[in-house]
């Protein structure tokens, strides 16, 4: 845990912190595997049913999506939607939600 996070884990707790980090890997999942199947957030939005301000507000991390939400974003990404209490992601082929 980088230095910023540790004085911040002290202030709002380390429950919140861990939450915000996974928050943000899974921002961070459905931004890459969007860009790498060279898709727009336009184009991701109407394949998942949703507007392309959530798909925007969750890639910059302003808004933590609903599981359902979740699970339409992996349905039109075409990757499974794992939840896994683990730290270990394996080969990392899926959006995971560690908890």
């Amino acid at each position: 845990m980088g230095d910023f996070y540790k004085r911040y884990s002290k202030i709002r707790g380390e429950d919140h912190v861990q939450n915000l980090q996974q928050e943000g890997q899974i921002a961070a999942q459905i931004k890459t595997k969007r860009q790498k199947l060279k898709m727009s957030q336009q184009e991701l939005a109407d394949l998942a049913g949703v507007p392309k301000s959530t798909i925007g507000r969750i890639e910059a991390g302003l808004t933590s999506p609903k599981v359902e939400t979740l699970l339409k974003i992996s349905k039109a990404l075409e990757t499974p939607f794992i939840i896994d209490g683990t730290s270990d992601k394996g080969d990392n082929q899926g959006l995971f939600v560690q908890l």
